[in-house]
């Protein structure tokens, strides 16, 4: 099982210096857009409006700017599929080829150009999660291949990365828990409740006797986060006496999105990854939110054609995934990094949609937020805009640098990394 990076594990000659923390990369997708009226400030600067989308960032405020005047034209186009193009152009900022079969085509992602560079320096170089499963095959909407709609990570033109969507299987991943077992195996394991903790508790103990004070803190600290994760995806699981057969479908979406969280927070503190991308969502999504007094599916009502009812239920779907995201960056900044900061304080996290409004199809002024400090290269808790409808590849090179890179151009339009620093 993987530990967290502790002072123990560096090179004798290392033990007096400062410890050089790596930047980690999370980008956050949210279908169909967000109604700006609500969810932009009026007045630039420090400490901005909370409105009725964005009021769930109150306590993590300081640690999230807000960003205007983004656009990403690749997803433009005379044709309609806004959707496809936007989701597949979120992280590539490339224009894709219109088709429903096998020739799809996208430009390689943010996520992947930074993993490509981590090769081999943690365990997964990467890391896709999701709550809803699905096809990559098929026409999903005006022509374009359901890979386009279902997928924001690729690692080549013709390569998608598909979602991890089931916790249970995400938590596997993550840990090494019966990789590569039968179902009749895990099956078993279900039924004997045997925990991936019970399986390492005498390695543990021997393993705390060789560490100093703080670094037996630090892993008493971790180990017991693992096994509260593990309870909750064996919560969410239906039952210890249940094989689990990706029941992620079936989930309680709030609990999902929850527990997804809680995952890709384990997966940057303990170094197993630093770079995670997650889906709330295919783009497009028809999700509905009975648990919000939202029955309605989420594309149906975007296309609200200022109706007051239809944009009232929008405004509340918006406030809640806003919400999902301020509870990443709580968690987030609740976890403390090797150098004595605040993991977020080493961590880039950006929050978007492939469409700014779901009556428009338009994708200028994107709705855009971002957390954390990422080793200092930015200076949250502001509201800015960008001039020209600056192109969001701008932002995605400042993320390239940030985590060690050099690139001189990205996407479609990249050309000049974006200052975050004010």
């Amino acid at each position: 099982m993987a530990l967290p990076l502790m002072a123990s594990a560096r090179p004798r000659s290392a033990w007096g210096e400062d410890p050089v923390e790596p930047v980690r990369s999370v980008f956050w997708y949210v279908p169909c857009g967000l109604q700006t009226e609500r969810f932009e400030p009026s007045t630039p600067g420090l400490g901005y409006e909370l409105l009725q989308i964005t009021e769930p960032l109150a306590p993590v405020q300081a640690d999230v700017s807000l960003i205007g005047g983004l656009a990403n034209l690749a997803a433009e186009d005379v044709i309609s599929g806004d959707h496809a193009r936007g989701t597949a152009a979120f992280l590539s900022v490339s224009r894709i080829r219109h088709t429903a079969g096998s020739d799809i085509e996208n430009g390689i992602t943010v996520d992947q150009r930074i993993a490509q560079r981590l090769q081999g320096v943690t365990p997964l170089p990467s890391l896709q999660l999701g709550v809803v499963p699905g096809s990559n095959v098929g026409d999903c909407t005006a022509g374009y291949s359901c890979a386009y709609t279902r997928n924001i990570a690729w690692a080549g033109p013709s390569t998608p990365l598909p979602n991890v969507t089931d916790p249970g299987v995400a938590f596997d991943r993550l840990f090494g828990v019966d990789v590569g077992a039968s179902p009749e195996e895990r099956l078993l394991r279900s039924q004997i409740q045997a925990s991936v903790l019970d399986r390492v508790r005498q390695d543990a103990t021997r393993l705390q006797a060789r560490l100093g004070t703080e670094d037996q803190h630090k892993l008493d600290e971790y180990l017991t986060a693992v096994r509260e994760v593990e309870q909750r995806v064996q919560g969410l699981g239906g039952g210890a006496c249940e094989a689990p057969a990706r029941p992620g479908a079936g989930l309680p979406l709030p609990d999902h999105v929850s527990v997804m969280n809680e995952l890709m927070v384990l997966a940057l503190h303990c170094d197993l990854t630093r770079v995670i991308t997650f889906m709330l969502g295919p783009g497009g999504s028809n999700q509905a939110y009975p648990f919000l007094g939202v029955p309605e599916a989420h594309h149906q009502l975007s296309h609200h054609q200022r109706d007051a009812s239809a944009l009232e239920k929008l405004y509340t779907i918006g406030r809640w995934e806003v919400e999902r995201f301020a509870d990443l960056v709580a968690r987030l900044g609740a976890l403390e990094a090797a150098d004595g900061q605040r993991l977020l304080d080493h961590t880039l996290a950006l929050f978007s949609s492939e469409i700014r409004d779901g009556d428009l199809h338009d994708h200028r002024n994107l709705p855009v937020l971002l957390a954390g400090g990422g080793g200092g290269v930015h200076d949250p808790g502001r509201y800015w805009v960008e001039p020209g409808d600056r192109s969001m590849a701008d932002l995605l090179l400042a993320f390239l640098h940030a985590t060690g890179g050099d690139d001189g151009s990205f996407g479609l339009d990249g050309v000049e990394p974006m200052d975050l620093r004010g």
